[in-house]
């Protein structure tokens, strides 16, 4: 039967160690407590790290949103046209690209600030598209035409002109628009016509005057007045009928015929009586004894 060897060493020494791990160990106990567990150096948690992605991409969103609307209010606003009437002067602006705020407008000469003439107004004013601007300019400008074509008196065909150039050169005039265009402007050519009718009328009343005086008080070198006379009222006659064919008032074209004063007429003496007789007389009488 084998001996069995004792091993006092090496079991004492595997006691040792396990001994000296013990000590190492914290004790059961201590791990419920609250004392320190020698975790100091571990960093702390980051507290709300998963949160700030979304905030940033909602911060990102509003910024895209808020951005589109301002654009979108900007581009509305900057389609927007405006008329504004201060004291006599027209003015036409546009809205800014943004969403408030406007400025002169003025793509073509059409659109610069004019003068109304009195009681002349535009038919609506403030906040309009392009194309009602165009067509509240385009009635306003006829309207001052023709009134300036149909005051005879103190009507002013320059004016009348320029407001009818002034409706070809808008945006959206068409042919059907340039054909009316065009028949006014002969309407101003017309009122420029009568103007020198009655400027040439007034030098033919001096003229007639004149006439007249010689025709009454004869001449020597010069004969014929009373056939200048008849052609001159003939002229007249002429004038006067063209006015009512015309539907104008013929007053208002062509003044009142010159009247001689008077005192500027020639008194006609009154035959002598009995002065043929006499004449006669001496013709039958014989010759003196």
């Amino acid at each position: 039967m084998g001996r069995r060897p004792a091993q006092p060493a090496a079991c004492d020494a595997t006691y040792r160690k396990r001994d000296a791990l013990s000590e190492q160990q914290p004790p059961v106990d201590d791990l419920f407590g609250d004392e320190d567990l020698g975790l100091e150096g571990a960093p702390p948690p980051e507290e709300g790290g998963g949160r700030r992605l979304p905030l940033k991409l909602i911060g990102a969103v509003v910024a895209l949103v808020a951005l589109g609307l301002l654009w979108w209010l900007s581009s509305r606003h900057h389609e927007k046209f405006y008329i504004t009437v201060h004291g006599d002067t027209v003015r036409v602006e546009r809205g800014y690209y943004f969403p408030f705020g406007s400025g002169a407008y003025t793509p073509s000469p059409a659109y610069e600030p004019f003068t109304l003439p009195p009681g002349v107004a535009p038919e609506k004013t403030g906040a309009m598209t392009a194309n009602e601007v165009d067509r509240v300019l385009h009635r306003l400008f006829i309207t001052i035409a023709e009134k300036e074509i149909a005051d005879v008196e103190a009507g002013d065909p320059d004016e009348a002109e320029l407001m009818l150039l002034r409706a070809q050169k808008l945006l959206t005039t068409g042919i059907a628009d340039d054909r009316k265009l065009l028949e006014l402007l002969g309407d101003v050519a017309f009122r420029r016509g009568l103007t020198e009718v009655r400027g040439v009328q007034a030098r033919f009343d001096k003229a007639l005057e004149q006439f007249r005086l010689a025709a009454m008080r004869g001449g020597v070198a010069y004969k014929g007045a009373d056939r200048w006379v008849e052609a001159i009222t003939r002229l007249r006659e002429e004038f006067r009928r063209l006015s009512m064919e015309s539907g104008l008032d013929p007053d208002q074209i062509l003044s009142q015929p010159p009247t001689l004063p008077p005192a500027m007429a020639p008194k006609k003496a009154a035959p002598e009586a009995g002065g043929e007789k006499k004449k006669g007389g001496d013709a039958d009488a014989g010759p003196p004894g």
